[in-house]
Parts: structure tokens; sequence; C-alpha cells
């Protein structure tokens, strides 16, 4: 009883630290708040570890009840209110409902998040639980640590020596170099995502707490009277790191590394000294006692949020008060305790309804793991088949500097080729009815024949069979998750070797945030070239469509072709994620492309 009667307030400053470390990371705010977590998984190792020691009838029972309260129903709680939320909130699309949340529950959500090349560092929130990573490594460790404390206490009572010591600081070394090692041969989500690369942060908590039972904090006691300084000093580093360190960076491994060191350094010193644990909770108190929910909530909050097309400086101030507030709720429900059997009662039927209509939610939910490995089959022999392709067309594709007069004349020796073309778009172009059937026919026939140019990502990429099919002489070239910067340096490329033509198709609008920067680079780069710029569905940016066709007012020579309006209220066009096409959205794809260049051809 005498461990609960001291309080470390600096303790729950590194909480506190962290937890708004990692929410502002999240919120694409503080470029290395990721860091954080390597502090959370220090400290948490500390803590175990410590309480492990001091308890001398050590249960692993009791261990395993004491976690499941403070660790999994607070996560469980958190994941089927989300669960229920994404089903009443319309217009969600989280794809990997079912697969993804039990993987959370079950606790190996890292893993699982490997296997489907999921990125913890990309901008967008395609599911609620991209953060869940961490919680499933602290589970696999929760699961483990007590068995492994029982049996080194027994082995502590024969043993002359300790050996627990030993094998924990062999256990810090390797894991250390191994997470070092990976992170030079790896890709960097195998190195953040894995659970032996990453569980070297808690064995620094652990040794620490192992070395403070075994012979105190000795180097630390010396500077006692100067521990606050050197505990803030150690936490402007901290913060520093933050600020100046991002994923992309080459040195990320070794901040990682530095970060889980001045962690164990600041909880040294933030342990020196003891206050009593009062009734009155000031804001430091308060803070830490619901940072855990903190973490928990605020992924879901920005995945349902992101799709609000509002001020983005207003909707991240939104989602910070909506975190506080929703995580501080759940805080309160879980933790409250009445002599009233009635409150009980209630608290009681709310968690377990909360669990059962989310675990039947969860149970009905459609599995989309096939339909999803057949759009990555297609994407992948549209690649491939692109290859060949393109090389015919720097072989037989005519000069930029030609105009499209000539084009009209070569197509009008072509003709017999666009009659599938033509039926397949008759009446469904409404524009130019004054002209005569002769006259939109050459229109026709020009917009199929014209030597297009089309740059795009996985959606275009999916429909390039029915692009190449609409138009015969045209260059396509799509890849997955490319955004507007990639498209540049390729219309660049195209530009240099004179094979640009005058008709330029872009589908870059989902990957990325909307930058009016690059998309005046991107005119530049045209210039009077005519652009058709197919808006987006289901954009990492809600808001790059309105903003870019605001842009598009300055410049005559950019084209809408409003592929979100043409698929609105066609699920059927979309494979699960809503975004890439499939089946009768292919072809519905390129006519909307098609009837676009057609409508600008009459109109002139």
């Amino acid at each position: 009883m005498k461990e609960k009667s001291t309080y470390y307030k600096k303790l729950d400053i590194i909480r506190n630290i962290s937890c708004i470390m990692v929410l502002l990371y999240h919120l694409n705010i503080l470029p290395g708040g990721f860091l954080a977590v390597c502090a959370f998984f220090t400290l948490s190792g500390y803590l175990s570890c410590t309480s492990a020691l001091k308890n001398e009838k050590f249960s692993i029972k009791s261990y395993y009840i004491s976690r499941f309260k403070k660790l999994y129903l607070p996560l469980a709680i958190t994941v089927f209110l989300t669960v229920i939320c994404a089903k009443i909130i319309p217009n969600i699309t989280w794809l990997h409902l079912k697969e993804e949340t039990i993987s959370v529950l079950l606790g190996y959500n890292n893993f699982w998040q490997l296997a489907t090349n999921q990125d913890y560092f990309t901008k967008n929130a395609n599911s609620p639980f991209i953060h869940f990573w961490y919680i499933s490594i602290l589970i696999q460790f929760e699961l483990i640590f007590p068995i492994i404390v029982a049996l080194f206490k027994r082995v502590k009572q024969k043993a002359r020596v300790n050996i627990s010591g030993v094998i924990v600081v062999l256990l810090t070394i390797i894991s250390t170099a191994l997470f070092y090692y990976m992170s030079l041969t790896k890709d960097i989500m195998v190195v953040y995502y894995n659970t032996f690369a990453r569980v070297f942060s808690i064995f620094f908590g652990i040794l620490l707490a192992i070395l403070n039972n075994k012979y105190g904090f000795k180097l630390a006691k010396r500077f006692r009277k100067f521990s606050t300084i050197i505990f803030a000093i150690y936490a402007m580093l901290f913060i520093g790191f933050s600020i100046f360190i991002s994923a992309d960076s080459k040195q990320f491994a070794i901040f990682m590394i530095l970060t889980s060191l001045i962690t164990a350094r600041m909880i040294e010193y933030a342990t020196l000294n003891t206050e009593k644990r009062g009734k009155t909770k000031n804001i430091t108190k308060t803070l830490a006692s619901f940072s855990y929910e903190i973490y928990l909530v605020q992924y879901p909050i920005i995945f349902f949020m992101q799709n609000l097309d509002i001020n983005k400086v207003v909707k991240t101030i939104l989602c910070i008060i909506l975190t506080f507030i929703i995580s501080y709720i759940l805080h309160i429900i879980l933790n409250y305790k009445s002599k009233r059997k009635i409150a009980m009662f209630l608290k009681t039927f709310l968690i377990v309804g909360i669990i059962l209509i989310g675990s039947y939610l969860v149970i009905t939910e459609k599995d989309h793991t096939d339909e999803m490995n057949e759009l990555k089959e297609l994407l992948n022999a549209n690649s491939n088949e692109l290859e060949q392709n393109n090389e015919s067309y720097f072989n037989n594709n005519q000069e930029e500097n030609k105009t499209e007069n000539n084009e009209v004349k070569n197509n009008e020796n072509n003709s017999e080729n666009t009659t599938t073309s033509v039926k397949t778009t008759e009446n469904k172009t409404q524009n130019g009815s004054e002209k005569s059937e002769d006259e939109k026919q050459k229109v026709y026939d020009t917009v199929t024949n014209l030597p297009v140019v089309g740059i795009g990502d996985s959606v275009l990429l999916g429909a390039v069979k029915e692009l190449k099919a609409t138009f015969p002489n045209g260059y396509f070239d799509g890849k997955v998750s490319r955004n507007l910067s990639a498209g540049e340096t390729i219309l660049k490329d195209l530009k240099s070797k004179g094979k640009l033509g005058n008709t330029v198709i872009l589908a870059l609008a989902n990957n990325g945030d909307y930058s009016t920067k690059k998309n005046k680079e991107l005119m530049e780069i045209l210039g009077d070239r005519e652009l058709y710029w197919v808006n987006a569905v289901g954009a990492d940016d809600p808001t790059f469509n309105s903003k870019f066709r605001e842009f598009a007012k300055d410049y005559p020579n950019i084209h809408i072709v409003e592929w979100d309006v043409a698929s609105k209220n066609h699920p059927e066009y979309f494979y699960a994620d809503g975004i890439h096409t499939k089946g009768a959205g292919l072809k519905k794809y390129a006519s909307t492309i098609y009837d676009a260049i057609c409508k600008v051809y009459l109109e002139k």
C-alpha cells in the first residue's frame, strides 16, 4: 500500500507530452510525433516491471485481470463503438472493417497491417484503426510478460547471481541491434510494425526497472538538486526531435533509439522526488488519467471527420476538441463506481450492449479480401500491358508540333475504325445539336483518333484497356498511389522528347492534398495544351475537386471531366473501396472522358 501513497508528477508529464505529440502527428501537424510511441513503450516496460518486482506475491491471474480492465476493455469498447458509428454515419468507406477489427481484438493488428501493405505514415485515414498496431504489440507483451516474471522469480530463489538481469541486458542489446539492422535492410513499415523490431523500447524500460530495483538511480541522485532542470532539458530534446525529425529521415531509426534512451533518463529523474497522492486533481494528473483513452479515440474521430468539406484549420480544432471530450467521457464511464446497484447495472448494461451490437455488426460484415485481390491482379496485369503498349506509342506517335487540323485529315482516312466508338457515344452528347450529322460524325472521328496523353493513378490504370479501346492512338500511364508531383515528372519527360500531344488527360486528384502551387507548376508544363482533368471519387483530400474547379476558372484550356457526377448513385461501378472501377464502371469511366472531349470539340 505504500507505493499507492506516492505520486510521481513528472511521469504524468511524460505521458501527457507523448499523448499530445502523437495526436498532433495524426493531425499532420507534428512531423516527428510518431517518436512518442517509443516513449510509451519504454514507460510501459518500466511500470509493468516495477510493479511486478515490488509485488512479492506476484500472481499471473491477477496481472491478467488488471491488464484486461486497464488495457483491453477500453480498447474493446472503442473498437465496437467505432464499428457502430461506421454503420450509422452515411458515406463512410471502411474497406477492411471485418478483418481489421478482428485483428485488433485478437492482438495481431501490426502483423495484419504488414500483410495487407498498410502505411502508417500515409496522410489519409483509410481506416480508424491504423494506430492500433501499437496496442497489438502492447497486448503481445502483456500476454508473455507475467509468465516470464513468474519464471524469473523462481530462478532467482535458486540462483546466487541475478540471471534475470543478465538476460534482460542481453535482450536489450540484441533487440536494439536487430532494430537498427532492419532499419538499414528492410522497408520502413516492416521495421515500424514488426514486434521483434520494436520491442527494444520496452526492454529499455524493463532494464531500467531492474537496475533501479537492484541499485537505485545512483547517478541521478547525485544531481537531485538539479533534477527538474535536467528533466526539462531531456523533455525539450524529446519535443525537438518530434519537430525536426520526420518519417522519411534517413536517421529515423537512430532517433527512435535516442528517444527511448531519453525517455529512460526522464523516468529516472521523474521518480527521484515523490509527492503525496492527494484527492484533488490538477490538470497534469487529470489529463494523464485518460491519456490512454485519448490515444484510442483520436484516429476514429479523424477518420469520421476527414470527409467533412470544411476549413482545414476548423476541422483540426474540432478533431482536438472532440478527442478530449469523448475520451474523457469514455474514461468516466469505464471507471465509474457507485454503491447504488441500479447505477452499476446501467453501466454494465451499456458496456455489454455496445459489445453485443458491435460484435453482431462485425460478424455479419462482408469480407472483401477476395474482391480486393481481384483488383490487385487487374492492376498488375494492366501495368504489365501498359509497358508493351507504350513502346509502340513512342515509335508511332506524331510530333508535338502537328496541328489538330492535320489530325482531322488523317482521321477522315481512318473513319472505318471508329464505328464502334461512335455507336457507344451516339445520343450521349447533347451539345452541338445545330450541327449536321456529318459534322458531328467528323468530330467523333477526330476525338476517337486523337493522340491523347493520359496520366493517372490506380483508377486510370484499372480502366486503361477501356481507354485504349476508346482512344486507340493514345498514350496512357497509370500507377498505384501516384500523385500530382509524380505525374508532372512524367509530363516533363514526354515534353522533352516531343511526345506530349495537344490533348492531355490527367487523373491525379485521388492521392495527396490539394496544392495551388503544384497546379500552377502543372499549367506551366502544359502551356496552351488542352487539359481534361478527371475529378476524383474518394480522394484523400475531400476538398480537392471543389478547389481545383475554382483554380480552373482562370485557365480556359482546363476542362473538368465530372467523373464524380457521372458515377453518383452507381455503387455497381466500384469495387468495395468505392474508388476503383469495375464492370460497367470501367466503360462508363472511359466514355465520360470521351464525352467531355467531344463536348469541347462540338462547341468549337
